[in-house]
């Protein structure tokens, strides 16, 4: 065989892996694209990110010092709480700015206490284990005099 026989049986092959890494690289940038814009729309739109990222902020004013009567924590203008989506990671968050520990319990909405008495130190979270999806849950606090800032994440 010739040199350029062999030049001739190429360049086929070099058109095919030069379309092939053409493909791959649409790919790659199309992939790119879809995962950049899907990540700004969860960071963005509230619905969305709720949705992947459940988040119930909750406040309470303790008037009393003597911390012998349980206090309701509202969340979003409700007095109970509702985990409905498989993303709840079903943890309570006393937010840093609290400065004091605080005594938690959660009642069902018969009444029933489901935890009694769980202490949550400032900036730390306690997991709730054994909450079920879809049900209303009532959460008190014991705490000393101020105003207490409740999450649920």
């Amino acid at each position: 065989m010739s040199s350029e026989e062999v030049k001739a049986a190429k360049e086929p092959f070099k058109r095919i892996n030069k379309k092939r890494r053409i493909q791959v690289f649409v790919a790659i940038v199309i992939t790119f694209m879809m995962t950049t814009i899907g990540a700004f729309v969860v960071q963005e739109v509230g619905a969305v990110n709720q949705f992947f990222f459940p988040r119930a902020m909750g406040f309470v004013t303790v008037i009393d010092d003597d911390m012998k009567e349980w206090e309701s924590v509202k969340f979003n203008d409700q007095n109970h709480l509702i985990f409905d989506s498989i993303f709840w990671g079903k943890e309570i968050v006393n937010n840093t700015i609290n400065e004091k520990d605080v005594l938690l319990r959660i009642k069902d909405a018969n009444g029933n206490v489901v935890i009694d008495e769980v202490q949550v130190p400032a900036g730390n979270s306690v997991k709730l284990e054994g909450l079920k999806r879809n049900e209303k849950y009532y959460i008190e606090i014991k705490a000393p005099q101020g105003k207490f800032y409740i999450n649920a994440i």
